[in-house]
């Protein structure tokens, strides 16, 4: 449904199932840690375990085994041109801080067709997730363990809505979606739905392809103070976001993410939420077995919330602080097995906080081990 040049980009299915049957995959991701934050940490879910785990502490050292997630992902289709995908996740809700608090997790949930129109159009309605961005919903698809600020704070993961796919040629295609909101809760209280996009670039040889992706989104949120909590459609939620994956060589490949977010704020003499953030990252293929990455973040935590705030996160985009928030990262991974690889972390985020609050960083080392099925 959602092909998009590179197996990165959220919304893309699994390889298709055969014709009539039903097909069930999935992975174990397994993770585990230590991070140290400094005696003036600001709080909130920063450092390399912070979308793993825990919310960080003054002069605090944590470390924890965590079975990030066990996904059954089922597929059947109907005939030549109907098929139905679900992607269970279950998640060990008392040891993590991740996409949900529960223990269970409807990733996805979605019918497609094929239409045939033009190239063909490949529609999808139900539960998806958002075709925006480079990092993977399922962390066992991405080259490091952690997640960087854009994915963690402020693009669309998982949607429900309706959703086309359009490929121009081989070189563009197109994904535009109407949404309940941009927000992975799935519904937001309005009278207009939202809608976002990603407009992609694909070129390369197959095994060697790059891709560019210009996406974007808005949304007429809702604001408790106004009208006892039912939407009249008092401001806007949006975001563009530009990400690219470019294979320099056989062995090196680049990826890189920027992204802008804003949620109008309704509250007279209120600033307007806003945020900016981005990232580069380099993977090189040490061996058929053995590769490296290297990875640099930023965050800045433009306005702050004020007064009744966006409808959005009501506080910080991080959770935390109001400034600047920078990450260095430097990962490897080891194919033990078809299936099963290794991965190794060390993250290091500084955060220059806005006001009188004391700078903070957080040091952390991880490994993650993935089965897939």
């Amino acid at each position: 449904m959602a092909v998009t040049g590179t197996t990165w980009a959220n919304g893309t299915p699994a390889p298709e199932a055969a014709a009539g049957g039903l097909e069930i995959s999935g992975n174990v991701t397994v993770v585990t840690g230590y991070q140290h934050d400094d005696k003036d940490a600001t709080g909130g879910a920063l450092g390399g375990m912070g979308d793993v785990t825990f919310a960080t502490a003054a002069n605090a050292d944590h470390f924890r085994f965590i079975v990030d997630q066990v996904e059954i992902d089922l597929q059947k289709s109907f005939g030549e041109n109907i098929r139905l995908r679900a992607d269970v996740d279950f998640v060990d809700f008392a040891n993590t801080n991740t996409r949900v608090a529960d223990a269970y997790d409807l990733e996805q949930a979605y019918v497609t067709a094929n239409l045939a129109a033009g190239n063909g159009i490949e529609f999808l309605i139900g539960k998806f997730n958002a075709p925006v961005g480079v990092e993977s919903v399922d962390r066992n698809e991405n080259w490091l363990i952690s997640y960087q600020f854009p994915y963690r704070h402020l693009i669309p993961r998982q949607v429900i809505g309706a959703k086309l796919y359009y490929a121009f040629s081989d070189l563009v295609d197109l994904h535009f979606a109407v949404t309940n909101d941009l927000n992975a809760n799935g519904f937001g209280d309005s009278a207009i739905p939202a809608s976002l996009f990603r407009l992609g670039f694909n070129w390369g040889d197959e095994g060697n392809e790059s891709t560019i992706g210009i996406s974007g989104g808005f949304s007429p949120e809702s604001d408790a103070a106004v009208a006892g909590g039912v939407s009249q459609n008092a401001h806007w939620d949006f975001f563009g976001d530009l990400d690219m994956m470019i294979a320099a060589s056989d062995t090196i490949t680049v990826a890189a993410e920027g992204v802008y977010r804003q949620s109008d704020n309704v509250v007279a003499a209120s600033k307007n939420q806003k945020a900016i953030a981005g990232w580069i990252a380099l993977n090189y293929e040490a061996s058929d077995v053995w590769d490296l990455t290297f990875r640099g973040g930023w965050m800045w935590e433009v306005n702050p919330v004020t007064g009744s705030g966006a409808s959005t996160t009501g506080g910080f985009w991080n959770a935390s602080h109001e400034g600047n928030t920078y990450s260095g990262t430097v990962g490897a991974g080891y194919q033990i097995a078809d299936g099963a690889k290794m991965k190794l972390e060390y993250r290091f985020d500084f955060a220059a906080v806005a006001g009188p609050a004391f700078n903070s960083d957080y040091q952390s080392v991880m490994a993650e081990f993935d089965y897939n099925f």
